[in-house]
């Protein structure tokens, strides 16, 4: 919907009266320690007034391995994780072994983010607040040379993997399309507005375009849920599919399922994989593992990771 020239109008109005209206920052907490780039375990966050659902701050988990000890960070993927169905609000630090030890043998960079989707409780909303801690997060990683910024993906598990999969999606930054900026500019200025950065200003009224997007090199939806009413889609399939064709082109759309899963997961997988091939003409990596319940396989892992490497 987002792209679709009323809803690009109606926003360029709302924005126009949000004009003087005074932003709200948000800030990250970053240790001085990690720009260093040696291995070990950072604590993270990002602290915003208007959080959807998070009380004010989500946190997040950076871990180098060991294995990189002598690497150059820039050129190493970095993996963002999502968990599951877990309340525990320090799961994404203190239960994810399973995924350090990944980042040891595969010789990547983590990023474990709190899920404020079940750490609320059940409102999915939450999932858009660690979607937007993280990219401000990422966009700081990169500037640290400590990732290589073409190879940044957001991975989940179960609930985690909706995560993943509206993390990539929704924070496309649809102005990257000439053509889509082009048509946005010029309907802001038969608005009588006057801009020169279409992102800039689409995005302000929402805590900037950092804050919003990320360039995502692709997802990895492990055994995840999917619900489409949450993904930014265009309803006018035949204007939307050219464009984010586009934007998708060589990105990493990887979707995994169990034959012997959870009921949920088995309807709600296929469903992810539709969505893009209807909405964006793009065919996902869609794999079902016969035999597997609802668990994160070594299997699963080293399919996505020969995508990455």
């Amino acid at each position: 919907m987002r792209n679709s020239p009323v809803f690009v109008l109606s926003v360029i109005i709302f924005l126009a009266v949000l004009g003087d209206a005074k932003l709200i920052a948000q800030s990250l907490t970053f240790p001085t320690t990690l720009a260093s780039g040696k291995p070990g375990l950072y604590d993270v966050s990002v602290q915003y007034s208007k959080f959807d659902v998070a009380p004010g701050v989500v946190r997040m988990m950076v871990y180098i391995p060991q294995s990189l000890q002598d690497a150059s960070l820039s050129e190493r993927p970095a993996i963002i994780f999502f968990h599951g169905n877990s309340q525990d609000k320090n799961y994404y630090r203190n239960s994810v072994a399973y995924m350090t030890q990944r980042a040891e043998k595969f010789r990547f960079v983590l990023i474990s983010v709190q899920n404020w989707w079940m750490l609320s409780g059940g409102n999915v909303d939450g999932a858009d607040d660690s979607r937007r801690a993280v990219n401000l997060l990422m966009h700081r990683m990169v500037d640290e040379d400590l990732c290589n910024r073409d190879k940044v993906y957001p991975t989940g598990f179960s609930a985690g993997g909706f995560n993943a999969v509206l993390t990539f999606f929704n924070s496309i930054d649809e102005f990257r399309d000439k053509e889509f900026a082009a048509t946005y500019l010029q309907i802001a200025h038969e608005s009588g507005l006057e801009i020169s950065d279409p992102a800039a200003h689409y995005y302000e009224g929402g805590g900037g375009v950092a804050f919003n997007t990320f360039p995502y090199a692709g997802f990895a939806s492990f055994k995840g849920n999917y619900y489409e009413s949450f993904f930014q889609m265009n309803p006018m399939v035949e204007d939307g599919q050219p464009h984010f064709k586009k934007l998708l082109e060589g990105k990493v759309l990887f979707i995994a399922v169990g034959s012997n899963d959870v009921p949920r997961v088995k309807e709600q997988a296929p469903q992810a994989a539709e969505f893009f091939r209807m909405y964006t003409d793009t065919e996902p990596t869609f794999k079902i593992y016969q035999g597997e319940g609802h668990v994160l396989s070594d299997a699963n892992w080293s399919d996505f990771w020969a995508l990455v490497e």
